[in-house]
C-alpha cells in the first residue's frame, strides 16, 4: 500500500511540473515568452514585439478624413494592437488622470476598469491600464500610454489575454523630437447626413472639418461638447443638420483617449441670435453634446443647435 501511494504522489508530481512548464513556456493566452523578437521604429518610437505578430501600416490613410493610429500589429489568435501618436491640442485639453477618461466611470460606458498602474522605463513615465468588457469578460483592452514631446503616445491591444504589452512594455523608447503641430484630435460621424468629418482644435474655416468650441469639453470628460461646422461653405460639414431628429445617432471617434462615444439626437431646430456668448453655455457634469451650425443656409444672422446626448462609450477600434 505504501508503494502504490509513492507511486501515485510521484505520477502527480510529474504531471504538476509537466503543467507549470507548460505555463511558463507558453506564457498566457498564445503568447511565447522565449519567442524571439522583432524590432519596431517609426520616427522617435522604437520598441520590440514577439515575431508571431505581423506590422499593416497605415499608409492607405485617407487623405479628407485622419485614422486614429498609423501602424497596428495583428495576431489572428489573439487581437490586434494599435500604435498612435496625437498631438495635445492647446486650447483647454487636460490629460486624464492616469489616461482614464473621467466618463468610464459612467453607466453609459461598456469598458469596466480592472487595472492602472505606472511605471518607470528608460527614464519615461508608463501608465499601463486595463479594461475587460462588460458584456465579454474574456475580451480585454490592455493600455500603454506615454505623454512626451508635447504629444500622447499610445500602444493598446484589444483582444484576448496576453503577455505582448508587458514584452513591449519592457523596451519602449521615445527619443526627443520637436513635432509639427496637428489641430485634429477625432473625427464625428453621422450616418443620417452620410457624413464623416475631422474634428480641429484650431479653426472651423479648414475642409473637410469641423471645429471644437474652446470654451466646451472635450470627449471623455464630464461636461458638455461644442462642435460647430459651416453650412454652406468649407465643404458644407453641417449641411442638412437640421434635418436630424430625435433618436439619431452621432459617433465621435477620440484619438486623444482612444475612445468611441455614441450620441443620441434629443432635440433640434433650436435657433438663438449668431456670436451672443450668454445663450450658450458649457457646463461641467452634463453628458451633452451640442452641434452648431448658421441659420438661416447661406446667411449668419442666426445660429442653430442640434442637442445630442451621451449613450455609449466603446474601444476605438
Amino acid at each position: 500500500m505504501r508503494n502504490r501511494n509513492l507511486i501515485i504522489l510521484t505520477i502527480m508530481l510529474v504531471m504538476i511540473s509537466a503543467v507549470v512548464a507548460i505555463m511558463i513556456f507558453t506564457g498566457d493566452n498564445n503568447t511565447l515568452v522565449n519567442e524571439n523578437l522583432e524590432n519596431y521604429t517609426w520616427n522617435e518610437l522604437s520598441f520590440q514585439y514577439p515575431e508571431s505578430w505581423h506590422i499593416e501600416n497605415s499608409s492607405n490613410k485617407s487623405s479628407s478624413v485622419d485614422k486614429s493610429y498609423f501602424d497596428k500589429l495583428i495576431n489572428p489568435k489573439i487581437g490586434e494592437i494599435v500604435i498612435n501618436r496625437q498631438y495635445i491640442p492647446s486650447s483647454g485639453y487636460n490629460i486624464p488622470k492616469n489616461f482614464i477618461p473621467e466618463e468610464i466611470n459612467e453607466g453609459e460606458s461598456k469598458l469596466k476598469l480592472t487595472s492602472n498602474r505606472k511605471n518607470k522605463i528608460n527614464d519615461m513615465e508608463v501608465y499601463e491600464n486595463e479594461y475587460v468588457l462588460k458584456n465579454d469578460n474574456s475580451k480585454v483592452v490592455k493600455e500603454l500610454w506615454v505623454n512626451k514631446n508635447n504629444a500622447v503616445y499610445s500602444i493598446i491591444l484589444y483582444g484576448n489575454n496576453s503577455n505582448v504589452i508587458d514584452i513591449i512594455k519592457n523596451n519602449i523608447k521615445i527619443s526627443n523630437k520637436t513635432l509639427t503641430k496637428n489641430p485634429i484630435f477625432g473625427t464625428i460621424v453621422i450616418p443620417k447626413l452620410d457624413c464623416a468629418w475631422n474634428i480641429r482644435a484650431d479653426t472651423v474655416d479648414a475642409y473637410n472639418s469641423v471645429w471644437h468650441y474652446t470654451n466646451s469639453y472635450y470627449p471623455g470628460e464630464k461636461g458638455s461638447i461644442g462642435i460647430s461646422g459651416h453650412h454652406t461653405t468649407y465643404s458644407s460639414p453641417f449641411n442638412h443638420l437640421e434635418t436630424l431628429i430625435k433618436g439619431d445617432k452621432v459617433y465621435i471617434n477620440d484619438f486623444l483617449t482612444q475612445k468611441k462615444y455614441t450620441y443620441e439626437v434629443v432635440s433640434n431646430y433650436d435657433i438663438r441670435p449668431e456670436n451672443d456668448p450668454s445663450y450658450v453655455q458649457f457646463k461641467k457634469g452634463e453628458k451633452e453634446l451640442m452641434l452648431e451650425t448658421c441659420w438661416p443656409p447661406g446667411y449668419i444672422y442666426e445660429e442653430l443647435y442640434c442637442h445630442c446626448k451621451l449613450v455609449s462609450i466603446e474601444p476605438l477600434v
